[in-house]
C-alpha cells in the first residue's frame, strides 16, 4: 500500500479529518523529489490537527486531484480547467470555492464519471425506509440510477465517490442528499455536481402509483416492476427497461441508447435524441418513437398503432404473421424493403430521393397502423 492509499484509508476509517488528510496530500507532494523513503514517512505521521487558511494548501489538493484526473481524461482540457479553478483560492472562503471549482473542472472537461471513478473504494450508505409509499421521484444530478424488487424491506443504497465526504452530523447520510417519504412519495434528490452518486432503490411493493426519474451523466435500470405511469427523463446516459408492466410510460434520453425488454404497455413514447433504440418482446398498443438513430423493434399482435421515426438511422420492424397492416412507409435517402405478399403501393418512387409506401388493408379485419418514416436510412418491415 503507497502513501495515498494509506491516508485514504485513515480518512475513511476516520482516523484523519479531512483538512489533516489534505495537508498530510500537501506534505508529500511537496517531497516527492527527496524518494520514496521521505514519501512513505510523511504519509505516516501522525496528524498535526492543524489546518491552512492559505491559498497554496487548497491549490496543492486540487492539483492533486486533476493529477489522477489527467490519467483518464484529456490533459489539455484538465490543465485548463485545473488552472482557472486554483486561481479562485487566491482569496477566501477556500472551501466553497474549492468545490464550487471542481464542478466547473467537471463541466469544462466533459468526461465520463464511470471512467475516472470506476476504481478505488467508495462512501457507501444503506437507508432503510420504513414510512409506507405508493410512488418515487427521483432527481440525481450525476449518478446512476437501479430500481429492482427487494429481497426484504425497502431500502435505498447510496455510494458515493471517495473525495465527497460531507456528512449531515445529526442525520445518516450524506449531505446535500436527501432521502425521505413525503404524501405517500419516495423522495430521493441530490445537487451535487461535484461528486458522482450511484442509487439503488429496492422496493417490495410489486406495484407503484407512479415513479418520476430524473438523473444525469448516469444510466438507469428498472425491472420487474408494475407503475400505473412511468416517466424516465435522463440526459447523457442509457435506458434499460426489463419486464415491466405500465399503463402510460415516457422513456427519454438526450445522448444515449434505449432498450425496453419484455413488459406489458398500455401506451408508450420513447425518444432517443442521439443513440440507438432496441427492443425485445415489447407488448404495447400504442407506441411512438423518436430518434436520431437506430430503431430495432419487434410488434405483437396486441399493438394497434406505431409511429417511428428517424432522423440519422435506419429503422428495422418486425410484424407477426398474419397480422393486416395499413398506413405508410417512407424514407428520404434510403430503401424500403417489405415482403412480396404484402398488399402495398408506391406512391413515389425514386432511385435517389423521397420514397413513400402505402400500406392497404382490403379486409374486414381491423389492421395494425404503421407510420414510419427516416430521412437518412432504409427501413425494412418483415414478418416474425
Amino acid at each position: 500500500m503507497d502513501s495515498k492509499e494509506r491516508i485514504l484509508k485513515m480518512l475513511e476509517e476516520g482516523k484523519i479529518t479531512s483538512e489533516e488528510a489534505i495537508e498530510l496530500m500537501s506534505a508529500m507532494n511537496g517531497k516527492s523529489d527527496q524518494g520514496k523513503h521521505e514519501q512513505k514517512s510523511s504519509a505516516e505521521r501522525e496528524p498535526s490537527g492543524g489546518t491552512d487558511s492559505g491559498s497554496g494548501l487548497f491549490g496543492d489538493y486540487v492539483g492533486q486531484f486533476v493529477d489522477e484526473f489527467n490519467k483518464y481524461v484529456n490533459k489539455d482540457k484538465v490543465n485548463d480547467a485545473y488552472t482557472n479553478v486554483k486561481g479562485k483560492f487566491s482569496t477566501g472562503r477556500q472551501t466553497k470555492q474549492m468545490f464550487d471549482g471542481l464542478e466547473k473542472a467537471f463541466d469544462s472537461v466533459g468526461s465520463s464519471f464511470d471512467s475516472v471513478f470506476s476504481q478505488g473504494p467508495k462512501n457507501r450508505l444503506i437507508e432503510t425506509v420504513d414510512q409506507p409509499f405508493n410512488s418515487i421521484s427521483v432527481d440525481i444530478a450525476n449518478g446512476n440510477v437501479e430500481l429492482k424488487p427487494a429481497e426484504r424491506g425497502d431500502v435505498v443504497k447510496f455510494e458515493v465517490t471517495p473525495f465527497y465526504r460531507k456528512l449531515d452530523t445529526k442525520k445518516n447520510y450524506f449531505q446535500d442528499i436527501i432521502c425521505d417519504v413525503k404524501n405517500d412519495e419516495l423522495v430521493i434528490v441530490s445537487d451535487v455536481k461535484s461528486a458522482r452518486v450511484n442509487v439503488v432503490i429496492e422496493v417490495t411493493a410489486e406495484t407503484l402509483r407512479r415513479i418520476i426519474l430524473s438523473t444525469s451523466n448516469g444510466n438507469v435500470k428498472i425491472s420487474d416492476k408494475a407503475f400505473t405511469d412511468l416517466t424516465v427523463d435522463l440526459l447523457n446516459g442509457d435506458i434499460e427497461l426489463d419486464h415491466l408492466d405500465a399503463k402510460n410510460a415516457f422513456v427519454r434520453t438526450s445522448r444515449g441508447s434505449i432498450k425496453v425488454t419484455e413488459g406489458q404497455y398500455k401506451g408508450i413514447e420513447i425518444v432517443s435524441m442521439l443513440g440507438t433504440i432496441m427492443t425485445d418482446n415489447l407488448d404495447a398498443k400504442t407506441i411512438d418513437i423518436s430518434s436520431n438513430g437506430s430503431v430495432n423493434i419487434a410488434l405483437k399482435k396486441e399493438t394497434e398503432e406505431a409511429t417511428i421515426n428517424s432522423n440519422m438511422g435506419s429503422i428495422n420492424i418486425s410484424v407477426p404473421n398474419g397480422r393486416e397492416l395499413e398506413g405508410r412507409l417512407s424514407t428520404v435517402l434510403g430503401q424500403i424493403n417489405y415482403p412480396p405478399e404484402l398488399d402495398a403501393r408506391y406512391m413515389k418512387q425514386q432511385d435517389i430521393g423521397f420514397k413513400e409506401l402505402m400500406l392497404v388493408n382490403n379486409t374486414d379485419e381491423p389492421g395494425m397502423f404503421l407510420e414510419v418514416g427516416t430521412k437518412v436510412g432504409s427501413v425494412t418491415l418483415h414478418r416474425s
